[in-house]
């Protein structure tokens, strides 16, 4: 419940603040569009945390049985995973009632890049969770780092903001893996135009995290114990 409550909410403030107070001509949509980034952000940001906390807060079970360590991360991964998908249903719903509802053929991307950023989020989720126990004071710093990367991502703003900056800051911005992410995701439930580009660097940043981060993890867990 509260999984899909606190994207709601964060949500509702950044809709009050820029779509209401500050937003002068928003688009018509703005509601269900940056409902479906907070969405797609929170489920990555929630597999971060889950993954640094998930070695930290089983130091006892993991001092006391010898199994394999990634399963912790997987753990807290698929707990995010349950709650991602039920805040699908209620985007789908909240684009439904706002008359932007989305039931076309690009539909069926979402079974393309829902692994794909599952992937993205476990080596995510097992890099932080790697490098959280020598280092913990990576639990405290992950929320501020996870809300630049919320602020650079088109989210709260509209994707032709970039349009008129300099050359090297759009592709600073093009360079960020949750961009193309959330742009597929768009395109899948609410219908927006289809870039075959966005679902392969998706698949480009998913590959290299997911096996850069359990190739580091597993290559390291039998030396966390010590850190614990």
């Amino acid at each position: 419940f509260w999984w899909i409550i606190n994207p709601l909410l964060m949500g509702g403030v950044y809709f009050t603040v820029f779509g209401l107070l500050f937003g002068g001509s928003r688009p018509p949509d703005f509601l269900v569009y940056l409902m479906s980034g907070m969405f797609v952000f929170h489920f990555t940001s929630q597999s971060m945390s889950g993954g640094a906390h998930s070695i930290l807060q089983n130091s006892r079970l993991l001092a006391n049985l010898r199994f394999p360590r990634l399963i912790l991360p997987i753990s807290t991964l698929i707990e995010s995973l349950v709650g991602f998908l039920a805040s699908i249903v209620v985007l789908i719903a909240i684009a439904a009632v706002t008359g932007y509802g989305y039931f076309g053929p690009k539909l069926f991307l979402v079974f393309v890049v829902l692994p794909l950023q599952l992937v993205f989020n476990l080596g995510l989720a097992a890099l932080i969770a790697r490098l959280a126990v020598p280092f913990r004071d990576i639990g405290n710093l992950l929320p501020y780092l996870t809300r630049i990367w919320l602020y650079v991502t088109p989210i709260i703003w509209p994707v032709e903001f970039i349009d008129g900056l300099p050359e090297w800051t759009q592709r600073l911005v093009a360079a960020n893996p949750m961009f193309h992410f959330v742009s597929v995701y768009r395109t899948a439930l609410l219908g927006y135009p289809w870039s075959p580009l966005d679902l392969q660097l998706s698949t480009i940043s998913a590959l290299l995290v997911g096996v850069l981060g359990v190739a580091l993890f597993v290559k390291h867990e039998g030396h966390m114990v010590r850190y614990l």
